[in-house]
C-alpha cells in the first residue's frame, strides 16, 4: 500500500514533463496585448506620486523598429496570436530602444 502513492506521484511527474500544449486563443490575446501596443514603433508611459518620502515622478519610452514600417494594432495582435497557437511561445525578435527617468521631486 506504501508504494501506491510514490507511483502516482511518479506518474505525475512524468506528465509535467510532455510537451507543452499551446495556449487558448484568449490566453495568446493577454499574452500578446503589450506587443501589439507597441506595433506602431513608439510606446511609454508617464507616473507621479507621493509618499513619505516626498514627491516622486517616473517615465518610461520605448522605440521599437517597427517605427520605420508601422502597422495597424489589431494586425500586430492578430499576427502574434497566431504565433502563439502555433507553438511559438516568445515574442516577437525586434531591436528596441528604452529609456526610464524617475527621481524625487
Amino acid at each position: 500500500m506504501t508504494r501506491y502513492p510514490a507511483l502516482l506521484a511518479l506518474l505525475a511527474l512524468l506528465a509535467a514533463c510532455g510537451p507543452p500544449q499551446p495556449p487558448t486563443r484568449a490566453t495568446a490575446a493577454r499574452l500578446c496585448a503589450d506587443e501589439a501596443r507597441l506595433a506602431d514603433g513608439f510606446g511609454g508611459n508617464v507616473g507621479i506620486g507621493g509618499g513619505s518620502n516626498g514627491p516622486f515622478a517616473s517615465g518610461n519610452v520605448t522605440i521599437t523598429s517597427d517605427i520605420r514600417n508601422p502597422r495597424p494594432e489589431a494586425e500586430a495582435l492578430e499576427a502574434c496570436i497566431q504565433r502563439r497557437l502555433a507553438g511559438d511561445s516568445g515574442p516577437a525578435p525586434r531591436p528596441a530602444f528604452s529609456v526610464s527617468l524617475g527621481g524625487r521631486l
